[in-house]
């Protein structure tokens, strides 16, 4: 007769026990966005550059038809300087392209903190304030 199983039960339930200790926690790591969190809100508050970004963000996460928004994205670019020529950056862009939904605040949303359909109405929302001439 093997000790093998007799020892591995113990073990494996001692394991198991231990690692359900961290599911709690990563399941409060990965919590929602706060319901007052409406992206199509902040989009609309957004500053031309960072508008540009989060067009960035829609094209590259394919949110967004890419035929359709890139002119927008590059009359934006053109029009708000989100993309210097001496290559410094512009944040803001960096905060949209990021997908930042509110810069500068502790745990700030991001796009992709919301499921898929929000993110598409967001990016929606980024098209047609950009279409406006944002």
């Amino acid at each position: 007769m093997s000790y093998r199983p007799i020892i591995t039960l113990p073990v494996m339930t001692i394991g198991l026990m231990l690692a359900g200790g961290g599911l709690p926690a990563m399941a409060r790591d990965m919590a929602a966005p706060p319901a007052t969190a409406i992206p199509q809100a902040m989009i609309d508050a957004a500053p031309g550059a960072r508008l540009a970004g989060y067009l960035n963000f829609c094209i590259g996460n394919g949110l967004a038809d890419h035929a359709g928004a890139t002119p927008l994205l590059d009359t934006l670019i053109h029009n708000t300087g989100a993309v210097p020529s001496d290559e410094r950056g512009n944040m803001d862009y960096a905060y949209g392209t990021a997908g930042v939904l509110q810069p500068g605040t502790h745990d700030s949303p991001r796009m992709t903190d919301f499921d898929i359909p929000v993110r598409r109405d967001a990016c929606a929302q980024a098209i047609r304030k950009a279409g406006m001439g944002a």
